[in-house]
């Protein structure tokens, strides 16, 4: 791992999106908050949804998908939802409690089980399938990640129901903490990858 590191670099036209995408999502969420402005927020998701797009597509357009890019994005992911959901919470105090749940199901557990690619020699996520196919299906192929994304804000911006929305939240909950504990039940990287 100390070689694939040694050698990676932060100047890749991926990342430079990716630094782009978090300043101007950034900026865009500030703006919406100060203003109070909902239209602005979504907004800042369109960006943000966008430019996370362009750059994963540039990463394996230029081969220049790297683990340290693959942990910017993943950062730069939990740094925009949050401001994008307090913005949102703060407009719409009635569905605390799911945005809460996603909250703590995308900024802590969905964060470690993302980093947990690291274990192994592969160089995002995205590759987790290398590893266990079932784990990388529901929570890295596009079906995946849809459903950590798109689906829990489709639901809280069409019904704005907080109960619904509970629901969604405690389900995807619930997969996350059942993919992290089949990857700790996964042999250790250095027994699946010996030659």
């Amino acid at each position: 791992m100390t070689s694939i590191a040694a050698t990676e670099s932060w100047r890749t036209w991926a990342n430079l999106v990716t630094a782009f995408r978090l300043i101007v999502g950034m900026t865009v969420f500030a703006y919406a908050a100060v203003r109070r402005d909902e239209t602005w927020n979504f907004i800042g998701l369109g960006i943000y949804w966008v430019l996370d797009v362009v750059d994963g597509y540039l990463a394996r357009r230029f081969d220049q998908e790297t683990r340290i890019g693959a942990q910017f994005d993943i950062l730069a992911d939990r740094m925009l939802v949050a401001l994008f959901y307090m913005n949102y919470a703060a407009l719409h105090p009635e569905l605390i409690a799911p945005i809460a749940m996603f909250l703590v199901q995308f900024m802590a557990v969905d964060h470690y089980l993302s980093n947990q690619f690291l274990r192994w020699p592969i160089k995002s996520p995205n590759y987790f399938h290398e590893v266990d196919h079932r784990i990388w299906m529901w929570n890295w192929s596009p079906a995946g990640k849809l459903l950590n994304s798109v689906v829990v804000t489709a639901t809280l911006v069409v019904t704005r129901s907080a109960a619904i929305g509970c629901l969604v939240c405690g389900g995807i909950l619930a997969l996350k903490l059942w993919s992290l504990y089949l990857m700790n039940r996964l042999p250790a990287p250095e027994d699946r990858w010996a030659s």
